[in-house]
């Protein structure tokens, strides 16, 4: 498997070999919340790995403008027209959170939508553009550790959505980017850590390929 400009992405066991010549962007920085320094420093030292088997590495900036405020267009509009599709005598059950969005969706004008729309389109040439600059684009998978399962936030946070701790996700979801996370170690606490790949349109083989093998050498 090759990467986009010719070199080699996978290698036997995990070999670092596979590393020698990627030019790789290194996006650390969130649209949305702050990257948790103990999880920051985890992530740069396997970059820094990564750099010592031979890869380029260069700071790489997401382009676009409020990214939250547009995926939340997408998200909650998307929820109201989901939501028309459940009978009322049926929506007893529903997840209250999901109905709230729902609502701020449905009260979104076609033009709001529209131009939404139109963001989403550019943003998504925008990374095109910069992805044709780099044989992939590594970051965190998340910007905080983990926390407690069945909660949309951690408690004391001080956050509302999730998606103000998911900054380096829903961007991805936005463009269509192929995108995968590998483990790449643990905080103090004992918490899984994540490294994301993320590949050109239409590159899922390399994506995965790159995944196997940075999981193999994390190991």
């Amino acid at each position: 498997m090759t990467g986009t400009r010719g070199r080699a992405v996978s290698g036997a066991g995990g070999c670092p070999a596979f590393a020698q010549g990627l030019k790789i962007g290194y996006w650390r920085i969130p649209p949305s919340g702050a990257l948790d320094a103990e999880l920051g420093a985890i992530i740069d030292a396997r970059i820094a790995e990564l750099a010592g088997q031979g890869a380029e590495i260069s700071p790489f900036t997401l382009p676009g403008g409020d990214l939250l405020d547009l995926f939340h267009d997408h998200w909650f509009s998307g929820a109201a027209t989901r939501l028309a599709g459940v009978p009322e005598a049926k929506r007893a059950g529903i997840d209250p959170g999901f109905l709230e969005i729902a609502a701020q969706g449905a009260r979104m004008s076609a033009v709001q939508l529209v131009r939404a729309q139109v963001r989403r389109a550019d943003f998504g040439a925008a990374m095109d553009a910069a992805l044709a600059e780099y044989d992939f684009i590594l970051s965190p998978g998340t910007a905080i550790p983990a926390f407690e399962a069945g909660a949309e936030v951690p408690s004391g946070a001080g956050l509302t959505r999730w998606t103000e701790w998911a900054g380096f996700s829903y961007p991805v979801n936005l463009t269509q980017q192929p995108a995968a996370v590998v483990p790449c170690g643990k905080t103090k606490a004992g918490l899984p850590v994540a490294l994301q790949i993320i590949g050109g349109r239409g590159e899922d083989g390399k994506v995965m390929a790159l995944a196997a093998s940075l999981e193999a050498l994390f190991a």
